[in-house]
Order: C-alpha cells, then sequence, then structure tokens
C-alpha cells in the first residue's frame, strides 16, 4: 500500500516535463509562424516594394492607385488578363474595323490601334460621360440592355461587318451569335471572361461552326485572381493565328 507521501508525488508533473512540454509547443508555434512571415515578406519586397516587378510593369499598381483599368503611366486598357493585352497590343491594326459590346476604357484602347470602333452601351448615366469625351474614330450606341433582343442584335443594325468583336458586355452567348453574323472572312471574337459556366454555350456555338478557341489567362487591373479571356478565330484570319 503507498503511503500518502508517495499518492502525491504520483500525481505531481515534474517540472522539467512541463519545461520541455512547453519548449516544444513554443517549437510548433514558431516552426509554423516564421515561415509563412518569411514567405510574406519575400513576396512584399519583391512584388510590392519592388518597382520592377510584374505588379509595377503591367500597371496593375497604377490600376490598385486610380482604381482602373490603365497601364503603368496611367493609360487605359481594356479591362482583360496583360497577357490578352499584351498580344492585341502587337496584333492590333489601323486597318482593322472593331464593334465593342461594352464600352469603357477599352474603347479609347482599340481606337488608339484600329482603324474605327463601333461601341455598344446599355448604362445610359456611363453612356452620357463616355460622349464627353470621345475619340473621333469611335461610333458609341445606346441600347437596354434585354436577353437576344435589340442589344446582342446591334451590330446587325449597322449593316457593317467587323474584323473584331468585343464581347465584353451583357446577353454575351447571344452576342457570340449576332457578332459572328457581322464578321469579315478573317474575324475574330474576343469574349472577355470566357473561363465563366454561363459563356460556354457561346463558346461551343463557335466551336460547332470552324472556329477555334485560343485562351488567354493571368491578372487582370485591379484583379487578384486568375481571369481568362479567348479569341474565336478561323484561319487566315486579321490577327494572325
Amino acid at each position: 500500500m503507498l503511503d500518502r507521501h508517495e499518492v502525491t508525488c504520483s500525481n505531481h508533473v515534474h517540472p522539467t516535463s512541463l519545461i520541455e512540454k512547453m519548449k516544444s509547443l513554443v517549437k510548433r508555434i514558431l516552426e509554423t509562424i516564421i515561415p509563412a512571415a518569411a514567405l510574406r515578406f519575400r513576396a512584399y519586397k519583391n512584388l510590392i516594394s519592388n518597382g520592377d516587378s510584374y505588379l509595377y510593369s503591367t500597371g496593375w499598381m497604377e490600376s490598385l492607385k486610380q482604381w482602373k483599368a490603365c497601364d503603368q503611366n496611367g493609360n487605359p486598357i481594356p479591362w482583360m488578363n496583360y497577357p490578352v493585352v499584351n498580344f492585341l497590343e502587337e496584333r492590333l491594326t489601323e486597318q482593322l474595323t472593331l464593334f465593342e459590346y461594352g464600352s469603357g476604357y477599352s474603347t479609347h484602347f482599340y481606337a488608339q490601334r484600329v482603324k474605327t470602333v463601333t461601341s455598344v452601351e446599355y448604362d445610359k448615366k456611363w453612356f452620357r460621360t463616355l460622349m464627353e469625351n470621345l475619340p473621333g474614330n469611335v461610333h458609341l450606341l445606346y441600347k437596354e440592355a434585354d436577353i437576344d433582343g435589340e442589344y446582342c442584335r446591334s451590330i446587325g443594325s449597322t449593316g457593317s461587318l467587323y474584323d473584331v468583336v468585343v464581347v465584353d458586355g451583357r446577353d454575351r452567348v447571344n452576342c457570340i451569335r449576332q457578332g459572328i453574323l457581322s464578321l469579315t472572312p478573317a474575324g475574330v471574337i474576343i469574349l472577355d471572361d470566357s473561363g465563366r459556366s454561363s459563356y460556354q454555350e457561346g463558346i461551343l456555338h463557335a466551336k460547332g461552326i470552324g472556329f477555334r478557341a485560343l485562351h488567354f489567362e493571368g491578372l487582370k487591373p485591379t484583379g487578384f485572381g486568375t481571369d481568362r479571356t479567348s479569341i474565336l478565330y478561323r484561319d487566315m484570319n486579321c490577327l494572325g493565328l
């Protein structure tokens, strides 16, 4: 039988054991916190505080500062991922005609690079704002947002064929369908946010009549994730794909 002294000692946690447990706990905490903190510091040093980083050279930091789609010098660009913007900067030419579903900073970007831009806008207030500072080679249309109605068919109402049709507004699947009908033989469709499941019907429709899809993915102005833009094209197209 154990006496009172022996029972007391058997229930007592030895100080040395407690210290070892605390050391082990602190070690595990530091192993978790320090690498994470070091990683965040390296990310900040290489991307945020480095003026030559991708975030600065693309204009992402400037777009965050101004909260609009722009390059590092503040010039307007489409609200699309940077890889496709770079591609369009290289491939668009002054001989091309362009129709755009959805107007804005992109309208000015395209106007500087192609022959003419026809753009349709559904937001009345934004339409009026754009009309105050419109490049000379841009024709801006206003159509209320609807589904499979006048908005998507606004391209056909112009009576013209276009080399490039940008689908970046409302009712995008129907805009793809109507846009294809108003393409030149060498024309292409540019669909933004093409990773969305609701737009796959439009892509499949284009593929079903002979188009192929080239996908561009990456960061877009003020964005934080991976965004996709797709170019739907056929052989002998105006962008050299």
